[in-house]
């Protein structure tokens, strides 16, 4: 019998190791060099390769080699972890100076679009502490099934009063009284007039500072201490919202729109209503409408608000349903090319189009009064984005929200109106954009955080998406440029990766770092982030919940993945606990497993242990197999499908053909199975990673016909910062998605 001795990597290698030589084959954790990385960093130098020179504004021209922190303070007028914020500064409204000097005024769009979707979302959550989604920042229902919820309410039709047919096959729908409940928000504030003395200043973050400033708040509770400043209640007249007569017309019994700054409707007989905002920009007033997610008694004025404002682009932030709680009427046609009348309006759903983030609805409404007025067919097209990603708890990756933002300022619109951000509700506002960055965020303290870290992705990261008919001829362009390696376009973008690699605090890793799990992890410092590790639930007494696996989540619910090192021998029942629990069907074994810690036996015998029967099925060929998982209390059988790289079992990059089968049989396979797909390879990020960016790679061209490694690589390594640690893989997605494209689709004919 040949028995498994466990070896060790160095403590600071940045990945695997030759277990014979002890030399880190990927390089040193920041502030190592060496070839066995036992040298720190010396005196002035610090980070990855401690090719990074202390600051000198540090009062010890030395500073900490791993993350360049001057350990002995700041000389005198700077501040930070690492000396390099200078200053702050205040400004006063009476000196006309706005966020412009440091942040510029389109800018402010996105600013106003973040903070009108955060205010929604994080107003009036209750302050109790929120239990985390399974899979943390993705929402449990995947695109597809928000959409088929959203329709199947539409059978019913109530999101209108009354709905019938007309003669002509379209929905028209009659304003009748509605017995919609009015909620009464969870955060009750007293509402009072005052003066907010924070309103005459606000701390100017400059842009190449904003990355440190972010860093130093989140050092010493900052963004804590700024979310507890800012005021509370309203603080200006809303006599129309709180007007009995409008009661019903308010989504929350509490929340009403500002005298000043509110929509009044015109040509309206019967009321000039509507809980909404205007919103003013850096550089432009009336830029925005801030309101709540229409109600079956305001549909009708929240298409005459779009009308009589000239409104081209609607955000939609809520979901129609959360649970069994309606939280926004359906105001559009529901499939392409029907028709729903409401009121004097006709309303066309002309295209419809789901992305990985949002589905984009392009609307025609048509004014039956203007036409009879003005003798002629007017028409305007509405664009309409719903975004879709936002999680159950918490707050949506400020990259999303960027990415999101993007494709929204993208978007040709024919109309010069404000664009209309609604979500389930709608917060009050005022003038210019600073008094709304002081009054609009009433947040829970993470989404508080989250409009800092949007802004600085918007600020320092490019658009780095490329559409997919251009794509192979941009790489291709790419590859025959005479530049020099350093300065392609492949080693540009994976150096800026670098920068933004993760760098989390060792607290982050408590649970991998208990007495009871330290000995579960083969490379030990590639370790599970505590927010992201899949939680074992059906374990033995003599286990604990813990593995050494992360969740990574996909644009859908089929493409989430579980990437998990070979167990050792003490660790095979936790895979299988973990294979069972979170019901994953389908394993991606990457490398050979350990000897003394086989996953299966030949077919004639069946692995038990604890509560598991674990028995080989059957095999379809040499690299493809079924695996029967039996648990014996439950009486449970499940089948697994098991993926194997006969063709891939040295640590070197394969060719593009190899990955590229095994993807297409995965696709396949995972299109007729449900839940997450677990990849393993020998240190749970080498091979895992690769694999998982390219299979979200292929997932997003496919939903959103355009290519964006940058991103996806960007995305994962959030949950694992060791993923694609060499350039060459990074290059290697490039030319593997330019052979996918060039020849034939995964998705075609499946």
């Amino acid at each position: 019998m040949v028995h498994f001795v466990k070896r060790t990597c160095p403590a600071k290698c940045q990945g695997p190791c030759d277990l014979d030589t002890g030399r880190c084959i990927f390089g040193c954790s920041n502030g190592w060099i060496g070839e066995k990385c036992v040298q720190a960093c010396s005196s002035g130098f610090y980070g990855s390769g401690c090719l990074q020179n202390c600051s000198l504004n540090c009062v010890n021209p030395s500073c900490h080699h791993t993350n360049g922190e001057c350990i002995d303070g700041c000389n005198s007028g700077w501040k930070g972890f690492n000396c390099t914020q200078g200053f702050v500064s205040v400004r006063s409204e009476l000196q006309g100076e706005y966020y412009g000097t440091a942040i510029g005024g389109g800018i402010g769009a996105m600013i106003a679009v973040i903070l009108i979707m955060f205010a929604g979302f994080g107003i009036y959550k209750d302050n109790k502490k929120l239990t985390k989604d399974k899979y943390s920042d993705q929402s449990k229902s995947s695109l597809r099934s928000t959409l088929n919820r959203n329709r199947e309410s539409n059978h019913v039709h109530e999101y209108v009063n009354a709905a019938i047919t007309s003669d002509t096959g379209a929905r028209t729908v009659r304003l009748e009284a509605t017995t919609e409940e009015t909620e009464l928000l969870h955060e009750r504030d007293t509402f009072e007039h005052r003066q907010i003395p924070i309103e005459n200043s606000v701390n100017k973050i400059h842009i190449e500072k904003m990355k440190e400033a972010i860093i130093e708040k989140q050092k010493d509770e900052g963004f804590e201490k700024e979310y507890q400043i800012l005021p509370k209640g309203l603080i200006h007249a809303h006599v129309e919202g709180s007007n009995e007569v409008n009661k019903d017309k308010n989504r929350f019994r509490d929340l009403w729109p500002y005298d000043h700054s509110r929509i009044v409707l015109k040509g309206n007989k019967k009321t000039d209503y509507i809980n909404a905002n205007y919103i003013n920009n850096y550089d432009k007033e009336k830029a925005y409408i801030a309101t709540q997610g229409p109600k079956r008694n305001t549909v009708r004025d929240f298409w005459h608000m779009i009308w009589q404002e000239d409104v081209g682009k609607i955000v939609m932030v809520t979901q129609l349903k959360e649970g069994r709680r309606n939280k926004c009427v359906q105001y559009w046609p529901d499939v392409v090319n029907e028709q729903m009348v409401v009121d004097n309006y006709r309303l066309t759903l002309t295209k419809e189009k789901e992305h990985t983030l949002y589905v984009y609805r392009l609307i025609t409404i048509f004014n039956h009064n203007d036409t009879v007025m003005n003798n002629n067919r007017t028409e305007r097209k509405v664009h309409q984005f719903h975004f879709t990603q936002w999680p159950d708890h918490g707050v949506p990756d400020s990259i999303k929200l960027v990415h999101f933002y993007r494709n929204v300022q993208s978007e040709h619109c024919d109309q010069n109106g404000p664009m209309v951000v609604h979500c389930r509700c709608v917060i009050p506002s005022n003038s210019y954009l600073a008094k709304c960055f002081l009054k609009l965020i009433r947040m829970l303290q993470e989404q508080y955080a989250t409009v800092f870290e949007a802004l600085l992705e918007l600020f320092t990261v490019p658009n780095t998406s490329i559409k997919k008919g251009v794509f192979c001829k941009y790489v291709g362009d790419q590859e025959c440029m005479t530049l020099p390696k350093n300065r392609k376009m492949f080693k540009l973008e994976f150096q800026r990766l670098e920068t933004l690699r993760p760098a989390y605090h060792e607290s982050k890793f408590s649970a991998a770092k208990l007495k009871e799990n330290i000995s579960k992890s083969w490379v030990e410092n590639i370790l599970p982030h505590d927010n992201f590790r899949p939680y074992l639930m059906s374990y033995g007494r003599a286990r604990t919940d813990y593995i050494n696996a992360v969740i990574i989540p996909g644009h859908r619910e089929e493409s989430t993945f579980l990437v998990t090192q070979c167990p050792l021998k003490d660790t095979v029942v936790d895979f299988w606990t973990m294979i069972y629990d979170h019901n994953s069907r389908i394993i991606v074994l990457l490398d050979q497993v350990f000897k003394n810690a086989q996953l299966w036996l030949e077919r004639s015998e069946s692995l038990e242990f604890d509560n598991f029967r674990i028995t080989q099925e059957g095999m379809s060929n040499k690299d493809e197999l079924k695996i029967s998982l039996f648990h014996k209390k439950q009486h449970d059988k499940r089948i697994t499908q098991v993926f194997k790289t006969s063709d891939w079992q040295s640590p070197t990059i394969p060719s593009t053909r190899i990955i590229l089968d095994l993807l297409k049989s995965v696709v396949i396979c995972s299109k007729s199975q449900n839940g997450p797909i677990t990849v393993v390879c020998r240190d749970g990020c080498t091979k895992s990673g690769l694999f998982v960016a390219l299979y979200h790679i292929l997932d997003k061209i496919n939903i959103d016909e355009e290519v964006d490694i940058f991103q996806i690589v960007r995305s994962i390594q959030t949950r694992r910062p060791e993923f694609l640690k060499m350039c060459d893989q990074y290059e290697y997605c490039y030319r593997c998605i330019k052979e996918y494209l060039e020849g034939e689709s995964l998705y075609a004919n499946t």
